[in-house]
């Protein structure tokens, strides 16, 4: 017969061995990477999201310098507003205005005439905020 008492260290020695994780450590484990899992895909999602916004932002820079430069290209600059579409997802709109210089005494007569040019260009479908670049360019008086 065996001894109670060695039986009794024989199953405590048992129990060590089989020594695992219990249903409760398994779910918290499991609660842990789901909330982990959950702010990661939200963290990519919202990058790819500021990425997209980006190139729009990027392109509406673009397409804004692109008029810009065909406008100061053209050979007669006329005051007044022009406006238009690049595509089917895209428009600009240009608005030329004779300019004076805040302390520019009147009395002289200047050779050149500063204008002041602005472009804005946005999105059809509102996936951009308005780009507007603006600059001032000189024509001379007798090429008007």
């Amino acid at each position: 017969m065996t001894n109670p008492v060695e039986s009794a260290r024989h199953n405590t020695r048992k129990n060590r061995r089989m020594n695992g994780f219990t249903l409760l450590e398994v779910l918290v484990a499991f609660m842990i990477l789901a909330v982990s899992l959950g702010v990661i895909m939200h963290i990519f999602s919202l990058s790819l999201r500021t990425a997209h916004s980006a190139t729009q932002q990027q392109m509406a820079v673009q397409l804004a310098q692109s008029k810009l430069s065909e406008l100061l290209a053209e050979s007669r600059i006329r005051p007044g507003v022009e406006q238009g579409s690049f595509n089917d997802e895209w428009r600009w709109r240009a608005e030329i205005d004779a300019w004076d210089f805040p302390d520019q005494d009147r009395i002289t007569d200047y050779r050149f005439e500063p204008y002041k040019i602005s472009v804005t260009v946005e999105g059809l479908q509102g996936t951009a905020s308005p780009v507007t670049l603006t600059t001032l360019f000189l024509i001379e008086e007798s090429g008007l």
